[in-house]
């Protein structure tokens, strides 16, 4: 079972790593924030992360691209956090689509 420590771990793996398979950090990126590479002069509401309570769609990650926030959801007592290859391939499909969190 993974807490939410290792759940930050397995994001920053993803993120630190700049490649995880197919996604880049600018799948990542357009997953948040609905560009796949940093504007010219910033953003003027940087991109963040929020940890949510898992929901009906599980641990599929979401965004507000409107606020380039991306809301992963964390594990609770009665809904632990898959595998780590579980979560893997979860964040994977979510950040190689890049209709996701887009409007």
């Amino acid at each position: 079972m993974l807490t939410i420590t290792d759940h930050e771990t397995v994001l920053y793996k993803i993120v630190s790593g700049g490649r995880r398979g197919k996604v880049t950090l600018g799948h990542i990126l357009q997953f948040v924030t609905g560009v796949n590479e940093e504007p010219i002069l910033g953003y003027t509401m940087h991109p963040s992360i929020v940890f949510t309570v898992v929901g009906i769609g599980g641990f599929l990650p979401t965004s507000s691209t409107c606020i380039n926030c991306l809301k992963l959801p964390r594990g609770t007592a009665d809904t632990p956090l898959p595998d780590v290859d579980k979560l893997h391939s979860l964040y994977d499909y979510a950040f190689s689509n890049i209709y996701f969190g887009l409007l």
